[in-house]
């Protein structure tokens, strides 16, 4: 990498950081502000929604990060690739958690509230910070640094520092090779159909969904998981990558 390459990579990380402190510092201040104010009446929402929206809006208005639906683009193709590399990042998760010993569980709020509340920060968080992650990693930085650099350098920088910006604790250690999948997949659907809709949107189901399966059903403990079941996982994933890759040899990225 020479000197443009590194100036606008590293310019572009540290605004996408700024951008995600500032709106994720927002949002939180209005839960708190809504816990500690009213904690049986849930209403953070509305205006953690305006927040993300006008934050979302600004953004591409002033750095154009790829809300936009080019039209020489075969996006029932980019959906299915895109779910194979999810398939696969979800499956690295769980092989790697057998090995660790992680235990997936629901991020609950540690506050006196209702169980409304908490039902309701449980999934509207999780997929507000879906949102944000790609507004921020795969619309502000990577716009800016797929203009300097190739696509496997985008890839692997911005896969690790996505990884890097997560909280930093016992899970980030036993499940940093799944989020790195998972994140590193996303960015280059990103830079193949030259979109943030297919990722942004692949990103808020899936939190939504894990969400879900870990409210309804409890914590997920990876090593109680069977060899068998998880060999199933495993071969899932890749199959997952398999299909992506075969869909993704002829397709042109979009411009």
């Amino acid at each position: 990498m020479n000197s443009e390459q590194w100036k606008t990579s590293i310019w572009a990380i540290v605004l996408g950081l700024i951008f995600f402190g500032v709106v994720m510092g927002l949002c939180i201040g209005l839960v708190t502000f809504n816990t500690n104010w009213t904690p049986d009446v849930v209403w953070f929402p509305l205006p953690a929604t305006i927040v993300l929206i006008g934050s979302t809006w600004w953004a591409q208005r002033k750095w154009d990060i790829g809300l936009r639906s080019p039209a020489n683009v075969q996006w029932s193709r980019v959906y299915v690739i895109g779910i194979g590399l999810t398939v696969l990042g979800v499956a690295t998760a769980v092989v790697q958690g057998k090995f660790t010993g992680m235990v997936r569980a629901t991020e609950l709020m540690d506050a006196e509230v209702s169980d409304l509340f908490k039902m309701t920060y449980a999934f509207y968080m999780s997929v507000l910070a879906a949102i944000l992650a790609e507004v921020t990693f795969r619309g502000i930085v990577q716009t800016r640094m797929q203009s300097v650099l190739s696509i496997w350098p985008t890839v692997f920088i911005i896969g690790v520092v996505n990884v890097l910006a997560h909280r930093w604790g016992p899970e980030l250690l036993l499940n940093w090779l799944g989020l790195f999948v998972t994140l590193a997949g996303w960015t280059y659907l990103r830079w193949l159909c030259q979109s943030l809709w297919p990722p942004l949107i692949l990103h808020a189901v899936t939190n939504f969904l894990v969400a879900l399966g870990l409210y309804t059903n409890g914590p997920l403990v990876h090593a109680e998981l069977a060899n068998g079941v998880v060999l199933a996982v495993g071969i899932t994933g890749l199959a997952g990558l398999l299909i992506a890759a075969l869909l993704a040899r002829n397709i042109r990225p979009a411009h």
